[in-house]
């Protein structure tokens, strides 16, 4: 079924289904009494379907936020591929024999960059079956550029030369118009925006390239492919004479036909160029299929994330449709006790009042599917431009259109309002006829129903503890004794103990074990479920607390607006509403709180998490520059000496320096289940040994403290440090994901490391090395290797000395960071070493979690419309039922203000409750939830997010109050007499 169909079936079922009951004779007059309460209240319908759509919309935007956002992160992670698919590269030295050049210009040429030449590249595209591949050929290095005219230059600029004709190189300037390369001579060239901004070069300016002098004829933003964002683009000849590689490449890229939708490991080039790959010592890399299956995890954990603290605001969403049933079914009890005396069975009237539902279902889905589509989008643009490097600019993204996600969705929010309407008329059937009738309220169950249901909890709660208990684990022991606590709250009454005092007993019992430290109870790991569970729990206690005790709520109220009389005097029949609606008013209040602990706690999560990047010197080590050796050739310089040696920088403002060599190899844990996975490897030297400042929160035996993890890996060549983001963590949704290789046998929460945890390294002569770990640095250390050991431990997984080839910088004064950065670059421009400032990748960074924060916030806010939806809902309700009692109000003289003061009170009793519950219980969990972060970051400080708290007390009162007002001047409006005839 193509997917297309697969919609127009989707949302077609329902309608057919009402269709088919409407053919039938008897199911012609259920449709028309189902569907006459609509058309008779058509501002209440309206209210109804809008509330049922905004609780579809959140349904639908969490479910498809993961589509919109995958296809806006596979546009940006092959943003800079331009028309390249795969790519063939030389991973060593050609070794063939050339009789004609002497023996010394032979071994140059060996160490030299390695390259294909003709042979090669026709020898790859005999060996390709995939039909319609177009191969090109490139060659693309790195090059000293230079701008005489700004003093500006980059050591290693990439460069990648390509013929005219190269449909593999596909430039597009800022405009997003495509740059045409069909005149471009061997003096020109074309440079990206990002070296334009770096060099401080426009078009027409000369710069000079190796020994050459060049005139830039372009600056493009995108389409360079295989080059980073800084990069320039010239013809192939001409960089092959400038680095005398004549008719020589180290690039053939490939080019399919057809869109790439097969993993990584099923790209031809894994096929059908593997064979001749090895024999030739290349790299066949699928670049556009490993580009979309990383993009595919960035959107798996961006998308979770949102769909882990929408959880609740989902809550809130269901919670509104139960709430506009029972209204519903409330609103026509009178009715249904007409139709049951006429002879209408039980379950025709189920039926009836279910197709109501299906009805509203199918419209309020469709409009919440394409209005949550619409928010997913959205949020994924804002995410997609925020979650890659700032320098490479963001791609145009299409709004993407996916049947089947869409089709879920709208079945999703069809079956989850249908199902409520279905279980709610069951309920709604059992009319009492007599009842109903004469407007009274239905008889009270019977004492053995009443006893059933809390004796079940609490056996169901027992057994759930004790199982607990038995597996140590915290989350069933807490969950079986909020059961056992909230049945013994409900069943205590019906023992002869006063109601009040069960059911304030049984909430305060679930608030203080939820309040309790989870450690208490068992094994909770370092995730956040727990907490979650423990929110709904509290919010669930809490509401129960309030309404147990209404009474005493009015009490306060009367003694806060003594001063006002005119307040005062309505305060008691604005109470005793909500107190008679126990049910209706508690719903309302735990769907306000919800939502408002939801985002409270994100905020709280926000300005923990940001706390970390308030100092880039906590994310880099306590570094400012980092300077990386990108000269083709050579051996890398002595930075320290290039330092004192060079009239251009002042040694006396730079302070520690600390380098490093790095490798990719393949590493294992030994004695674990798990295979080798590729990590990245870091030779630190002594200086960055001695002088970094990344905290080591987990530590083999016998090392106390940080300072002398770091003096043991630099004395042990044998040992290693790794990342945090090797060890198993339920939190990385918030704090980055995971390794490929994650240890085992080794727990975030562990107060040491075991004595015997080991690597087994692979190194490029087939060789292996041991290493011992000794110790384990938090996430935050987002410029620190996943493996660091010393250089002389490098230097025996490699074989060969290990040289720093990369080196960290700190200023000896903050404040002349840029003047320090300025400065270094001048000075190691010659010796093919490129600068950079940390302080502003790590600005990038901070700002990007707070908009994805921020963005996330946004998306549940959508969760404080459903909850000022079904405080309209109720207040329209409300007028509904109390015509009689208006007409009274005013006949006795009441004014129309007084109306409206009291249902105003009403409104703001209910948003005051809920927004007070929700913020109280984000303070009493958020300690917890940001303890929790700070074992993976222990960099993070509790901090209260008072401009969150803030926006979220303040919109919140702003929506609820502007809808409280609608609704009672709606009700002051309502005519005296018609309201004693109870005419509507």
């Amino acid at each position: 079924m193509s997917d297309a169909l697969t919609l127009v079936v989707a949302v077609a079922s329902p309608l057919l289904l009402i269709a088919l009951v409407a053919l039938t004779p008897r199911g012609r007059l259920s449709v028309r009494i189902a569907m006459r309460n609509a058309f008779r209240r058509p501002a209440q319908t309206l209210l109804v379907a809008l509330g049922l759509s905004l609780a579809a919309l959140l349904f639908s935007a969490s479910f498809t936020l993961e589509a919109a956002l995958h296809q806006a992160m596979r546009a940006q992670q092959t943003a800079d591929l331009g028309g390249v698919d795969a790519v063939v590269t030389p991973v060593e030295a050609d070794d063939r024999e050339e009789p004609e050049q002497p023996e010394e210009a032979g071994e140059a040429a060996d160490t030299g960059p390695p390259a294909l030449d003709s042979d090669d590249v026709r020898s790859i595209e005999d060996a390709l079956d995939e039909p319609g591949t177009t191969v090109s050929s490139l060659l693309s290095l790195p090059v000293p550029v230079e701008h005489e005219r700004t003093e500006r230059g980059e050591p290693g600029l990439t460069v990648v030369g390509a013929a005219n004709n190269d449909d593999a190189v596909r430039l597009v300037d800022s405009s997003g118009e495509p740059l045409a390369r069909d005149g471009l001579r061997e003096d020109d060239i074309l440079i990206s925006g990002a070296a334009s901004r770096d060099l401080r070069a426009e078009r027409g300016d000369v710069l000079t390239v190796a020994d050459r002098t060049m005139r830039v004829v372009g600056v493009y933003e995108t389409g360079a492919p295989l080059a980073p964002p800084a990069s320039a683009v010239v013809s192939l000849r001409e960089l092959q004479e400038i680095a005398d590689l004549p008719n020589r490449v180290n690039a053939v890229t490939l080019a399919y036909d057809r869109e790439v939708t097969w993993e990584e490991r099923e790209d031809p080039v894994h096929g059908e160029l593997s064979s001749l790959a090895r024999a030739n010592d290349w790299e066949a890399e699928p670049l556009r299929a490993s580009a979309h299956e990383s993009a595919d995890r960035l959107t798996t954990e961006l998308s979770t994330l949102f769909l882990l603290f929408s959880q609740l605001s989902m809550v809130a969403g269901v919670l509104l449709i139960v709430l506009v049933v029972m209204m519903l079914a409330g609103e026509r009890h009178a009715e249904f006790g007409v139709l049951r005396a006429m002879g209408m069975k039980r379950g025709r009237l189920a039926f009836v009042l279910a197709l109501e539902g299906l009805g509203y279902a199918v419209l309020a889905s469709a409009a919440g599917t394409l209005l949550g589509w619409a928010v997913g989008a959205g949020a994924s643009r804002v995410l997609s431009d925020r979650v890659t490097d700032p320098a490479l600019p963001p791609p145009r993204l299409e709004f993407g259109f996916d049947p089947v996600a869409m089709a879920t969705a709208y079945l999703i929010g069809v079956g989850v309002i249908a199902v409520v309407f279905a279980l709610v008329a069951l309920r709604a059937s059992k009319v009492d006829i007599v009842a109903a009738l004469r407007g009274a309220e239905a008889p009270p169950r019977s004492r053995r129903r009443a006893v059933v249901l809390p004796v079940l909890a609490l056996l169901a709660g027992l057994a759930t503890a004790a199982l607990g208990v038995r597996n140590g684990t915290a989350t069933e022991t807490l969950t079986g004794l909020t059961l056992v606590c909230g049945a013994l709250g409900a069943g205590l009454p019906r023992l002869r103990v006063p109601q009040r005092l069960a059911h304030s007993a049984g909430a305060v019992a679930v608030i203080v074990l939820w309040s309790l430290p989870s450690e208490l109870f068992g094994e909770t790991g370092s995730g956040i479920t727990i907490f979650f569970l423990s929110g709904i729990a509290l919010v669930g206690a809490g509401v129960w607390l309030f309404v147990s005790n209404d009474d005493l709520v009015q009490r306060a109220l009367r003694r806060l607006l003594a001063p006002l009389p005119r307040m005062t005097s309505v305060v008691p029949i604005a109470v005793a509403y909500s107190v008679r609606n126990r049910l209706r008013s508690g719903m309302t209040i735990a769907m306000l709180s919800i939502v408002v602990l939801t985002i409270t706690l994100s905020g709280f999560v926000t300005a923990a998490v940001n706390q970390i990047y308030a100092d880039h010197r906590s994310v880099t080590g306590g570094f400012d520059l980092q300077a990386s050796w990108v000269s083709p050739g050579g051996a890398p310089p002595d930075l320290r000496s290039v330092f004192e040696e060079s009239p251009h920088i002042d040694t006396s403002e730079v302070g520690r320096i600390g380098g490093y060599a790095d490798v990719s190899v393949r590493a294992r844990q030994i004695d674990a289940e798990a295979g080798a996975e590729e990590v990245g490897v870091w030779g630190a030297d002594e200086d960055y040994l001695l002088g970094n400042r990344y905290p080591v929160f987990l530590r083999a035996p016998g090392l106390d403290s940080s300072e002398e993890v770091w003096d043991e890996l630099r004395r042990s060549p044998n040992t290693a440090v790794v990342s945090g983001t090797m060890i198993p963590s339920d939190s990385a949704a918030f704090v980055g994901g995971g390794s490929d290789l994650e240890l085992e046998g080794v727990d975030v929460l562990d107060e040491e490391l075991p004595g015997d945890l080991r690597l087994e390294v692979a190194g490029p002569d087939g060789g292996t090395t041991t290493l011992r770990v000794i110790g384990v640095v938090d996430r935050s250390a987002e410029y620190l290797g996943d493996v660091v050991t010393s250089t002389e431990g490098l230097a025996r997984i490699t074989g060969e000395d290990a040289s720093p080839t990369h080196w960290f910088v700190a200023a000896e004064d903050r404040e002349e960071v840029g003047e320090v950065a300025l400065a270094a670059r001048r000075a190691l421009l010659d010796h093919g070493v490129t600068v950079t400032p940390l302080q502003e990748e790590v600005e990038f960074r901070a700002s990007s979690n707070g908009v994805v924060q921020w963005l996330l916030m946004a998306f549940m806010g959508f969760g404080l419309v459903v909850g000022c939806s079904a405080l309209g809902v109720v207040s329209i309700r409300s007028i509904t039922e109390r015509r009689n009692q208006i007409g009274v109000l005013r006949a006795i003289g009441m004014q129309r203000s007084g109306i409206r003061r009291l249902f105003l009170i009403e409104s703001l009793v209910v948003t005051v409750s809920g927004i007070a519950l929700g913020v109280g219980l984000g303070f009493a969990v958020s300690p917890g939830l940001v303890d929790s972060l700070r074992v993976d970051l222990p960099g993070v400080t509790y901090t209260v997010p008072v401009a969150v708290l803030v926006v979220i007390i303040g919109a919140t009162l702003v929506f609820s109050t502007l809808v409280s007002v609608l609704a009672s001047r709606r009700a002051g409006d309502v005519p005296p007499a018609e309201a004693l005839r109870d005419r509507t």
